[in-house]
């Protein structure tokens, strides 16, 4: 009895144990998944075009916006449904910009898209990423 319950715990224990594993709330149904490797990417309760699809490298956000810079991952995840058109292939890095309150989704963006749409959306300064 007594090694059934050890057993139990060291099981429960490790299983329990995934630090990977987290979940950032950035505000008006938004969150960032990270399940460890390549599963990094920003998903939306409220609207289904509302995804960036892993690998999601960094990410800002304030009340408005959410910025991130993705590389796709390498197949694309089947829970995904929509098909992304990466015009510069799967191999590059890409931006997204989010106006959380339209639920409007601008992206995969080259780095000069993604300069042209911030200064046009007058998204802040402390959201910039490189």
């Amino acid at each position: 009895m007594r090694k059934s319950v050890l057993f139990y715990f060291v099981i429960v224990s490790l299983i329990g144990c995934n630090n990977s594993d987290n979940v950032v709330d950035l505000g008006d149904g938004y969150f960032y998944r990270n399940e460890g490797g390549m599963i990094k990417d920003i998903l939306s309760e409220i609207s289904e075009n509302g995804e960036i699809p892993s690998t999601v490298l960094d990410y800002s956000y304030d009340n408005n916006f959410i910025i991130a810079k993705q590389k796709p991952k390498i197949p694309q995840d089947p829970l995904y449904s929509k098909k992304i058109n990466y015009k510069l292939g799967l191999n590059r890095e890409y931006y997204w910009v989010i106006q959380k309150k339209q639920s409007i989704v601008i992206g995969p963006l080259s780095f000069d898209e993604y300069r042209d749409i911030f200064r046009l959306k007058k998204i802040p300064k402390k959201l910039y990423l490189n």
